[in-house]
Protein backbone atom coordinates (compact mmCIF):
# COMPACT_ATOMS: atom_id res chain seq x y z
CA UNK A 1 0.00 0.00 0.00
CA UNK A 2 1.26 3.16 -0.70
CA UNK A 3 0.28 6.50 2.05
CA UNK A 4 0.68 9.77 0.93
CA UNK A 5 2.19 11.56 4.12
CA UNK A 6 3.18 15.14 4.75
CA UNK A 7 6.97 15.99 4.78
CA UNK A 8 6.34 16.90 9.28
CA UNK A 9 5.04 13.61 9.28
CA UNK A 10 7.65 12.46 7.82
CA UNK A 11 10.42 14.34 9.85
CA UNK A 12 8.69 13.02 12.71
CA UNK A 13 8.93 9.13 12.04
CA UNK A 14 12.56 9.89 11.72
CA UNK A 15 13.20 11.15 14.98
CA UNK A 16 11.24 7.76 16.38
CA UNK A 17 13.74 5.62 18.56
CA UNK A 18 13.52 1.94 18.40
CA UNK A 19 12.24 1.24 14.72
CA UNK A 20 12.65 -2.61 13.38
CA UNK A 21 14.91 -2.51 10.40
CA UNK A 22 12.14 -3.31 7.91
CA UNK A 23 10.42 -0.33 9.03
CA UNK A 24 13.74 1.88 9.26
CA UNK A 25 14.29 0.74 5.41
CA UNK A 26 10.78 1.46 4.44
CA UNK A 27 11.19 5.15 5.74
CA UNK A 28 14.41 5.41 4.05
CA UNK A 29 12.71 4.18 0.67
CA UNK A 30 10.08 7.51 1.08
CA UNK A 31 10.09 9.27 -2.29
CA UNK A 32 8.43 12.74 -2.93
CA UNK A 33 5.53 13.68 -3.84
CA UNK A 34 3.87 16.86 -4.31
CA UNK A 35 4.53 18.57 -1.12
CA UNK A 36 4.74 15.38 0.82
CA UNK A 37 6.27 11.74 0.41
CA UNK A 38 4.61 8.76 -0.46
CA UNK A 39 5.58 5.31 2.00
CA UNK A 40 5.05 2.29 0.38
CA UNK A 41 4.07 -0.07 3.24
CA UNK A 42 3.36 -4.08 3.00
CA UNK A 43 -0.22 -4.52 5.15
CA UNK A 44 1.55 -5.90 7.88
CA UNK A 45 4.35 -3.10 7.80
CA UNK A 46 1.46 -0.99 8.02
CA UNK A 47 0.12 -2.65 11.08
CA UNK A 48 3.01 -2.52 13.01
CA UNK A 49 3.62 0.83 12.50
CA UNK A 50 0.35 1.69 13.09
CA UNK A 51 1.00 -0.13 16.85
CA UNK A 52 4.40 1.15 16.78
CA UNK A 53 3.13 5.26 16.97
CA UNK A 54 0.54 4.60 18.90
CA UNK A 55 2.88 4.50 21.85
CA UNK A 56 4.25 7.72 20.97
CA UNK A 57 0.50 9.30 20.70
CA UNK A 58 -0.47 11.89 23.77
CA UNK A 59 -3.64 13.88 24.06
CA UNK A 60 -3.89 16.96 25.27
CA UNK A 61 -6.45 16.59 28.69
CA UNK A 62 -8.07 19.78 28.18
CA UNK A 63 -8.67 19.40 24.42
CA UNK A 64 -8.94 15.95 24.30
CA UNK A 65 -6.64 15.69 21.27
CA UNK A 66 -3.29 15.21 20.67
CA UNK A 67 -0.77 17.59 21.36
CA UNK A 68 1.36 19.22 19.04
CA UNK A 69 4.53 17.08 19.29
CA UNK A 70 2.49 13.83 18.69
CA UNK A 71 0.04 15.26 16.01
CA UNK A 72 1.77 14.35 13.52
CA UNK A 73 1.50 10.34 15.06
CA UNK A 74 -1.83 10.74 15.36
CA UNK A 75 -2.26 11.96 11.42
CA UNK A 76 -0.29 8.41 10.07
CA UNK A 77 -2.19 6.46 12.29
CA UNK A 78 -5.65 8.24 10.25
CA UNK A 79 -3.63 8.15 6.79
CA UNK A 80 -2.72 4.13 7.38
CA UNK A 81 -6.50 3.56 8.39
CA UNK A 82 -7.57 5.42 4.85
CA UNK A 83 -5.02 3.72 3.01
CA UNK A 84 -6.14 0.12 4.35
CA UNK A 85 -9.70 0.36 3.47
Amino acid sequence: MQVSITRAVAESLRTLAHVPDDLRRRFDAMTPAGDGVVLTLSDDDAMALAELVQWHVRTDPATGKPTAETAPFAELIRLIDEAQF
